[in-house]
């Protein structure tokens, strides 16, 4: 598994534990593209790290996998004053790849500060709040909600985000949206802007780290991470 070439189509299915048992287990999906993660334990359930790619990101029918998370960002982006814009896009170039990579932990410093959902006008907060629920949505009703909640208790202000790369589709380009518990990435700019990358990352809870905190602190004298 670990000497497949970089470009083989396989995937992979893994269950870590005992479904259903009282301990946490686990399910994940590997693959070209594709890496979901979930984690249960007392009841609860994780979502991340949550990866999703398309090669090509624009089908020869016209069909795109990650359309909309593409064309709400683009929406949010043309709808910037020239101002605010400046502020959302740092570069005219985007980056080659994702900025965490595929680092275990992801490092939110690494990404561009950007626009601030406070600094936005009302239609563009819209627009915001809607982009994040586009890969919060990829989860389970419940979780979704849960981490949206706790994006409003931290403050909305808080979250931001920025552009790199063309505005017109087709373009390279890049983003990016940072907030106090989550971070997301989106790039399409490999194979001249025809090969997408999407990320949806947890900063406390990715590989379900919250869920088997909480179990060790109540069911076992200590937490081993």
């Amino acid at each position: 598994m670990t000497g497949a070439p970089v470009d083989d189509d396989r995937y992979w299915f893994r269950v870590l534990g005992e479904p259903g048992g009282d301990e946490p287990w686990g399910w994940r999906v590997n693959g070209h593209h594709l890496a979901v993660h979930v984690v249960v334990a007392q009841g609860r359930a994780s979502v991340t790290p949550h990866f999703i790619g398309a090669e090509p990101a624009e089908l020869p029918s016209g069909r795109r996998l990650l359309g909309p998370e593409e064309d709400i960002a683009r929406d949010l982006l043309a709808g910037l004053d020239p101002g605010r814009r400046r502020v959302a896009v740092f570069s005219a170039t985007p980056p080659d790849d994702i900025l965490t990579r595929a680092d275990p932990v992801a490092d939110p410093r690494l990404l561009p500060e950007g626009l601030r959902y406070g600094d936005m006008t009302q239609p563009q907060q819209g627009v915001l709040r809607l982009l994040v629920r586009r890969y919060l949505d990829r989860a389970p009703a419940g979780y979704a909600d849960q981490c949206w909640a706790e994006t409003v208790e931290a403050g909305l202000d808080r979250i931001s985000f920025a552009w790199a790369g063309g505005a017109e589709r087709g373009a390279r380009h890049y983003y990016c949206v940072s907030a106090p518990h989550f971070l997301i990435e989106y790039d399409n700019t490999q194979d001249e802007g025809n090969h997408a990358h999407s990320v949806w990352r947890h900063l406390r809870d990715d590989f379900g780290a919250d869920l088997l905190r909480l179990h060790y602190g109540t069911r076992h004298a200590t937490w081993p991470g």
